[in-house]
């Protein structure tokens, strides 16, 4: 089974994606199922499912959380019934949650946890290695389209270190074509979130490469790349 794991829809701050168009394109691309995992929330889980009862590929909920050391994307068994981030440790305003504090009880409350783009350092506050001395991780997002190949090569290598599986997801959030170029892939059917826990915990998913994103890696490069196209252009109309 081919899952977006991570992906954002207008339940995020900033994020404008339908959930709707965002489960059609993932279905134009040979997608089952998306997984949204909106930044710091899981309000809205309800109108999700409800989405998903009528779509194409199915959905699952997790929660994109952001702390002062990375960011974790955390799976529930019953998401609707999880406590929202801000009830258990209060406004994020200020300063970032803790992970030494927060991701403990994420997983006490039943939840898979998986450290999603560990070494992006546009991160304000990157994890880094900080994860390899997290024993409570079930995987490391191994495969980010928005993520330079080095960054997404460390994540795997952590990953190995760590002794536990790579997903892949598309991140999407600015754009429907940022969809269908990065997903995991699940040994079993999974039919409800209860299901994706026990596989992530299970460790039975692969990081799936579909696509890669065409972003330039270091600002200013687009335009080296058009101004070289250019030239070439014109070399070829005056032989």
């Amino acid at each position: 089974m081919l899952i977006d794991l991570h992906c954002h829809s207008y339940l995020s701050q900033g994020c404008t994606l339908d959930p709707r168009a965002v489960l059609e394109r993932a279905a134009s691309h040979g997608l089952d199922a998306v997984c949204f995992t909106e930044t710091n929330t899981q309000d809205g889980c309800d109108e999700l499912f409800d989405i998903g009862r009528t779509s194409k590929v199915k959905v699952f909920v997790g929660l994109e959380l952001n702390t002062d050391k990375g960011q974790y994307l955390c799976f529930f068994p019953k998401p609707e019934q999880a406590p929202e981030p801000v009830q258990m440790w209060g406004s994020n305003r200020e300063r970032p949650w803790s992970a030494e504090e927060a991701l403990p009880k994420v997983r006490q409350l039943g939840a898979a946890i998986v450290a999603a783009r560990p070494y992006d350092r546009d991160y304000p506050y990157p994890a880094l290695d900080y994860i390899l001395g997290l024993k409570l991780l079930s995987g490391v997002e191994g495969y980010n389209p928005k993520l330079r190949q080095s960054q997404n090569d460390l994540a795997v290598e952590a990953a190995e270190k760590l002794n536990v599986g790579c997903v892949g997801g598309s991140d999407a959030r600015g754009s429907l074509d940022e969809i269908g170029f990065g997903a995991t892939l699940f040994e079993d059917d999974l039919n409800s979130n209860e299901d994706l826990v026990k596989a992530l915990l299970n460790g039975r998913f692969w990081a799936v490469q579909m696509g890669e994103l065409p972003r330039p890696s270091r600002p200013g490069e687009a335009r080296e790349v058009e101004a070289k196209r250019g030239k070439k252009k014109r070399r070829r109309w005056r032989n």
